[in-house]
């Protein structure tokens, strides 16, 4: 199970940057396959924001927001009282900015891996949780998929 960080989101819809198409392959086997992956309701602003800002064009960040929310094994995570607590936690502690430490929070209160691009979240919390790019987690995906795939031919 996975927490999705907006980086991942946002450079797999950048092609020009570096590691666009890792970020691409990850989310999509990861949404093709179903996995669970928990995730801040502020993945919603996040990207709506950014899609908004980089083709100035509102619809379409708004529009990507909604598919985002309706892709299979998204689980939603609202930014409650006790998740902010969490979040304000872990950006003391670990000298985050606010919205990387709520990813950070999901992903510790869910027990999932963080999946990101962010330097700061990969350096500083890697003691707390697991933390890894989306090349890591393709691979682990892939290897989690194997023994299931072979128990299947077998059957």
């Amino acid at each position: 199970m996975f927490t999705i960080d907006a980086s991942v989101h946002v450079n797999a819809l950048s092609p020009m940057e570096a590691g666009s198409t890792d970020s691409q392959a990850f989310l999509e086997y990861v949404y093709q396959h179903s996995f669970p992956v928990s995730a801040p309701t502020l993945l919603l602003v996040e990207v709506a924001a950014v899609v908004a800002r980089a083709f100035n064009d509102a619809a379409h960040g708004v529009a990507l927001a909604q598919a985002l929310r309706l892709l299979p094994g998204q689980i939603w995570i609202p930014l409650d009282e006790r998740l902010a607590r969490q979040a304000s936690q872990l950006a003391a502690q670990y000298r985050l900015r606010g919205a990387d430490a709520v990813y950070a929070a999901v992903a510790h209160v869910e027990k999932t891996t963080l999946v990101t691009l962010d330097h700061q979240q990969l350096e500083r919390l890697s003691a707390f949780l697991t933390v890894v790019r989306p090349t890591e987690a393709l691979a682990r995906c892939r290897k989690a998929r194997a023994p299931a795939a072979r128990r299947r031919k077998r059957a």
